[in-house]
Formats: structure tokens, sequence, C-alpha cells
């Protein structure tokens, strides 16, 4: 086989690191310098035309009426429509009604990440003695990155395990793993659960994949009963448990709303009054701080949205989560005999797989216009990206297969 031009992409990757452009980056650059490429490396949810799938029309909607109630130059927010936003995003996430009191919510602007980084801020400041991030091994690397800035030293743990230390702020993935797409197993999520209770000490939830884990489950159960038993494995333990925690919702994946940009939701759990006093505090100082006091209007079209038309934005969460079922259904069926098989049985769920790959898989699977994700060893690729023509797909899937384990 020719490898020259999967060769001369790999050499382009390798300028493009030593300019300073991380992983992600480069996927995206080198796909979009191919026109025959296939884009596996992006983080968006993909069609099965390896298209972007479209934009939540019901928040374009309320975008387009909330611009045209900016016209004056005001600040402007979502103040009165707080307690209203935190039941409908409270029932989106099916949190029994009778916890609501206990969570109190904010707006952090940029969206997961925002919301992830606002957490950080508000139990550092609520907890003096907190020095270091507690993360999961292969998860999102954005929490290295957010730790750095706020000066802090972070400690990797494996899958499945409590992080504990009276310096340490962990952060769980309540969802599938970002990046690898596995999941956690529910006495150990249990575990984490009393472990913080016992403790007293807060951890971060970062949800960016609401219902993802149970997305195959569409097949024979509703939407309702799939974000159910999301909430009833992720969070459900801790609510129970009394564990203190903050919650960073994302809505970019679940209502496709990448190119909107909007905020996170963070919703912070206060088992007792004495945190609650801290929390509303603490709050209101992170907010100010971030400049979120006064929202973009996107921000403040989703608070709309999500208050007076849950039902519509939760049809188009369904819908991203019946694209990724397709998707791993898909995989799941070609990948069948080979050594990524395992990667698509029931411990593994969600946007991504990052399989370990060969010295060579870079040059090989660039032969093939292919371009995933390379770090250190390994292999991350969007399911989404395969294609709906079965001939097509097997020989991405083959591609895949012959240099990953």
């Amino acid at each position: 086989m020719d490898l020259n031009f999967g060769q001369q992409v790999r050499e382009e990757a390798l300028r493009l690191a030593s300019s300073g452009k991380d992983a992600n980056q480069i996927a995206k650059i080198l796909f979009d310098q191919d026109d025959q490429g296939a884009n596996y490396g992006i983080g968006i949810l993909l069609d099965n035309q390896g298209q972007p799938m479209e934009t939540s029309a019901t928040l374009l909607e309320y975008v387009t009426t909330e611009l045209g109630r900016s016209g004056k130059g005001n600040y402007m927010n979502s103040a009165k429509l707080m307690g209203d936003l935190k039941a409908a995003v409270l029932a989106w996430q099916r949190v029994p009604e009778t916890y609501w009191d206990r969570f109190q919510v904010a707006l952090p602007s940029d969206a997961g990440t925002g919301a992830v980084r606002s957490a950080l801020e508000l139990e550092l400041m609520l907890n003096a003695n907190r020095n270091q991030v507690g993360i999961e091994e292969l998860g999102w690397p954005a929490y290295k990155a957010i730790a750095k800035m706020l000066r802090l030293e972070w400690k990797e743990f494996p899958t499945n395990t409590v992080m504990e230390g009276d310096d340490l702020l962990p952060v769980y993935q309540a969802g599938p793993l970002n990046t690898t797409g596995q999941l956690c197993f529910a006495d150990a999520i249990q575990a984490r659960a009393e472990a913080a209770a016992k403790a007293n000490h807060p951890v971060i939830l970062d949800r960016a994949y609401s219902g993802f884990e149970f997305s195959r489950k569409l097949a024979d159960h509703s939407f309702d009963d799939v974000m159910r038993m999301s909430y009833e494995t992720q969070l459900r333990p801790f609510v129970e448990a009394g564990a203190p925690f903050s919650l960073a919702l994302s809505p970019t994946k679940a209502l496709v709303t990448f190119a909107l940009r909007p905020c996170g939701f963070l919703l912070v759990y206060c088992p007792d009054e004495e945190r609650s006093k801290a929390v509303a505090q603490g709050l209101n100082t992170v907010m100010r701080a971030r400049g979120s006091s006064f929202e973009h209007s996107i921000t403040r079209a989703l608070v709309r949205a999500m208050v007076n038309d849950r039902d519509r934005l939760e049809a188009e969460h369904q819908a991203a989560l019946e694209r990724t079922a397709e998707a791993e259904n898909l995989w799941q069926k070609l990948v069948q005999g080979t050594e990524m098989e395992y990667l698509f049985s029931d411990q593994y769920g969600g946007l991504f797989r990052n399989p370990p790959a060969k010295d060579e898989a870079a040059v090989n699977i660039y032969n093939q216009h292919l371009y995933p994700v390379f770090t250190k060893g390994r292999c991350r690729l969007n399911v989404t990206g395969i294609p709906a023509d079965e001939a097509l797909a097997k020989q991405h899937v083959a591609a895949f297969a012959e240099q990953c384990y």
C-alpha cells in the first residue's frame, strides 16, 4: 500500500503540534484541508452523512425573539425566571420534586466548560484548604487546563475509584467518560456518594452527556425512561446520601446548541442550611466575577425556552440520543470479531471511544482520509462520524480496527 499521503498528513500534524496546536485543533485543521476527509475528531454530533446535526430549532426561534427584545442598550438577565428555570432544569434531569428546594442554580457563561470552572471556583472559595483537583484518567483534557489557570495541582485517579484527600476537590463525570465512553460501575458511583456524604466533602459532577449512556435503550424505552435511568444511576446516589455536590450541566450536546454556545447550568445541592447560606453568597460572588450577572441574549433565550418549551427541547434531546444510538448500533455490528468489539459493549456509551493505537496508526488511518484525534498512543474517535452507507462504513471501521485494539 502506498502510504505517501498518510505520511504527508502525519508530518503536517507534527508541524502543527510544534507550533502549539493541541490534538483536537490538529484533527480539525487536517480534516479541513482534505476534500475527501471524514471527520472523526470533532466533538459535535454528526448526522449519518458526516455533517453537523441541525442546531436546535427551538432555541433558534427563541434567540430570534430575544434579539428583538434587545433593541435598547441595557443590561438584561433572567433573574425573574430563575425559580421557574430551576424547576424546569431539575425536571429535565428527572430529579424528584421533593429535593428541588435543596438546589440552587446559576447560569455561567461558556456552556459546560463555564459550568465546570464556576463549580470549581465556588467550591474552592467555600473550602480554602483545597489545592488539588482530582480527575479521572483519560478524562476531559480541559480539566487540566482549568486547574492550571486556577493555579491548582491536579491528580489522576483510575476509573471506578473514589477520590479522597483532605486537600482534594474531586471532579467525577456523571455519564460516559469523556473521552473513552467508558461507564462507571453503579457500585463505584454509590461508593463515591457515600464517601462524600460521610466526610461532608463536596464533589463536582460534570454532566455533559445527560442520558447518552442509555441512548441504545430508546429502541424499546421512552425518552422519559432513559432520562430516569440516567438520574437513578448518576445522580440519585448523591442526592439520597445527602452528599454536598455541584452539578455542572451542559446543554451543548444534549440540545445540539454548539453554534450558539449558550450558558451552562450550575446546580448546587445543599443538604443542610449552613451550606445553603454559604452557597447563596458564593454563587453571587462567582457569577459577578465571571461577568455572568448580566447575560448574553442566547443565554436569556435558552432560559425562556427551557421554562416555556421544555417539551420541544426534550424532543430535540431525544433526536440527539437517537442519532448516537444509530451510530453505536452500526459500529457494534461492524466491529464484531475485531479487537475493538469491547468498545461497544454495555460498559461503553456516548459520543466517543478512545482505544490504544499501534505505532503507525496515524499514518495508516490518515492514508484512508479519516481524521480522529491522536494522543499518546491512543486514537479518539467520534462514533457519529460513521456514514449511513454501510459499504463505506465497513471501510472506515476496518481501517480503525486494523490499527486500534
